[in-house]
């Protein structure tokens, strides 16, 4: 059963975070660093932006934040759509993609939210990369 608008706000502890509409429990909060973030592979850049999104999630625990590119700041030349989709109650439908690179094959390894909730349609076709194999660095100065 969804939750009402009130008893969503009787609970939110994050001003500006988006909840789910069935889990009062699971909230994101969407910001825009303020320096380049790079995502590598065996040394190699596939990507680099100023303008890169960083997602922080609450759900079934405390996601680590995962940092969302712009298409035309990846190496989208690199990557290939594959059959594999999932579904977020806070973000929509997504796509994943492999990367190709040199020779090698790392599966799954990219997705975009291809189809979004209106809350997240600020994510829609941005391209996220598994941290556990993707090197993201947010190159903080000052």
């Amino acid at each position: 059963m969804p939750y009402t608008t009130d008893e969503i706000k009787a609970v939110t502890f994050v001003r500006g975070a988006i909840h789910s509409p069935h889990d009062v429990r699971h909230f994101m909060d969407i910001g825009r660093p303020e320096y380049t973030v790079t995502a590598t592979i065996n040394s190699k850049e596939i990507a680099r932006s100023n303008r890169a999104l960083k997602v922080k999630e609450v759900g079934r625990g405390v996601y680590d934040p995962v940092l969302y590119f712009l298409r035309e700041d990846v190496d989208m030349s690199s990557l290939e759509a594959t059959d594999k989709t999932t579904h977020c109650p806070l973000k929509g439908h997504t796509t994943y993609f492999d990367l190709k690179m040199d020779g090698d094959s790392h599966n799954n390894v990219a997705w975009s939210y291809t189809d979004t909730i209106a809350d997240a349609e600020v994510l829609k076709d941005l391209i996220a990369f598994d941290n556990s194999r993707v090197q993201v660095i947010e190159h903080i100065t000052g």
